[in-house]
């Protein structure tokens, strides 16, 4: 069920106080996933038969981090979660913060019901994206997640990498995180 429009939540976003900077294993197959500068929906669109986005929650308003905020030169900023899924596993845990200045630039960001972001974001021929930060989750960060998103809670394999950055288009800067969940392709080489 997605939550759209809520009033502002007191919490930060769950991927708030993971350890952005760390360096991932040397697997090609998972650096070329966390590097990739395209639009990741269409990558996904290219390993599976049936893609869809599963909408989390929607238009909360939260407070930002000082990281987040320097980003989106904002104190609080609506979040986005999203589980983007390949033949109806999730392959993806995403999360969209951006502020109410972005909301108003660029207004389409309310209504995108099912429709991922990078197909909104990727249209625009000004986009430009900052350098991508990454981070692997403890197996505590990665419980909770797990359990806010409604995910099996087994402990992995391989503990899931996630990236960040800015994507940016006119007046309007997204802060995108994107995780990648232990079933997806970029952990095919590691397990």
């Amino acid at each position: 069920m997605s939550l759209l429009f809520q009033e502002t939540n007191t919490t930060s976003s769950i991927d708030s106080d993971w350890h952005w900077g760390q360096l991932p294993p040397a697997s090609p197959v998972l650096q070329s996933w966390l590097h990739e500068p395209g639009s990741l929906t269409r990558r996904l669109r290219q390993h599976c038969q049936q893609f869809h986005v599963k909408v989390l929650a929607d238009g909360v308003l939260r407070p930002l981090m000082p990281a987040q905020a320097e980003l989106l030169q904002a104190e609080q900023g609506y979040c986005r979660e999203v589980l983007l899924c390949c033949d109806n596993i999730p392959w993806v845990y995403a999360t969209s913060l951006y502020s109410p200045a972005t909301q108003a630039a660029l207004p389409a960001l309310s209504g995108l019901g099912t429709k991922a972001l990078g197909e909104l974001m990727f249209e625009a021929p000004d986009l430009t994206r900052t350098p991508f930060e990454l981070t692997g989750l403890t197996p505590t960060q990665y419980q909770q997640l797990a359990a806010h998103a409604g995910l099996a809670a087994t402990e992995p394999a391989t503990m899931p990498w996630a990236r960040r950055s800015a994507l940016s288009t006119g007046q309007a800067s997204v802060l995108v995180t994107e995780l990648f969940l232990p079933n997806s392709a970029p952990y095919q080489d590691l397990v």
